[in-house]
């Protein structure tokens, strides 16, 4: 792993980490609106993620004298897309077990979000069903790690494959 991947990794998941601390007690104590839960979750991971291009970038200037191919900053990106996730999903991990109630926050934001949708009381009672098994589900270490690695990982391979087609310089 190059010096480019590490710093941004850590950079990109530092930052994740923060603004998880800083928004998600606010935003799931309060049991605020699942959508505006959602934008401004996803909003950080992107504003954080973005970080990928420039590890990209400066890769290809510094280490690479301005030529990169796309393999090569598709590895980079991808890199600091692992890192970054691993430390978000480590402190959500650590969030999540110091504040439980967090995760009933979750659950009830999910619960309430289905109110506003038209669901006979029979789907709502399967709605609501299913809600607590994946609550259950959660409370087993391995699943809630997975689940939190997929909330952000592939959205940062997805950067990492955007930024290396725009950064890169010559053919594989």
């Amino acid at each position: 792993m190059n010096k480019s991947a590490l710093k941004f990794g850590f950079i990109s998941g530092g930052i994740q980490a923060a603004l998880m601390v800083a928004f998600a007690p606010v935003i799931l104590t309060n049991e605020s609106s699942l959508n505006s839960s959602q934008v401004v979750g996803y909003t950080s991971l992107a504003i954080a993620l973005s970080l990928i291009f420039f590890g990209i970038r400066e890769r290809k200037i510094i280490t690479l004298k301005g030529e990169i191919t796309f393999k090569e900053a598709f590895k980079t990106g991808a890199s600091i897309a692992l890192i970054s996730a691993l430390l978000y999903t480590i402190a959500w991990m650590i969030m999540s077990d110091l504040n439980p109630e967090l995760n009933e926050s979750i659950a009830n934001m999910y619960k309430h979000s289905l109110k506003d949708k038209n669901l006979s009381p029979s789907e709502l009672s399967i709605a609501l069903e299913d809600i607590d098994r994946r609550m259950e589900n959660y409370q087993n270490p391995f699943v809630k790690f997975g689940m939190t690695m997929l909330e952000i990982f592939p959205i940062g391979l997805f950067i990492s494959l955007l930024a290396s087609w725009i950064l890169r310089t010559k053919k594989d």
